[in-house]
């Protein structure tokens, strides 16, 4: 019996881990990107997540590199993004320039 309880214990941890593999999740809506600010410790992944039946595409731009993600073609489509540097980045979409948000990363302290 024992044996059920850690592959259930198992199971459970796999089906869960998507559900709480990332930090906070954007979402791109009618009115744009969702929330347009987000203060986050380095090392976070943060999901974008299209809620249109259009396909999108962002633009993640840093003080060193500019990301474009690869298209989210229907709704319920995602993509994930880890911030590795601290920093302020720019986010936007690539078909409406005025939908965009803005990310600021932290390094985390170290505890005392």
């Amino acid at each position: 019996m024992k044996g059920w309880v850690f592959v259930l214990a198992g199971l459970f941890i796999l089906a869960a881990g998507p559900a709480w593999a990332h930090g906070p999740t954007v979402e791109i809506t009618t009115a744009g990107l969702e929330p347009v600010l987000l203060n986050l410790f380095e090392g976070t992944t943060v999901h974008f997540t299209n809620t249109l039946a259009a396909p999108q595409r962002l633009v993640v731009t840093g003080e060193s590199e500019t990301v474009t993600s690869p298209s989210l073609a229907a709704a319920g489509e995602g993509w994930h993004y880890t911030f590795v540097k601290s920093g302020a980045y720019a986010i936007r979409l690539v078909q409406r320039r005025s939908a965009a948000m803005r990310i600021v990363v932290v390094k985390k302290k170290s505890a005392p």
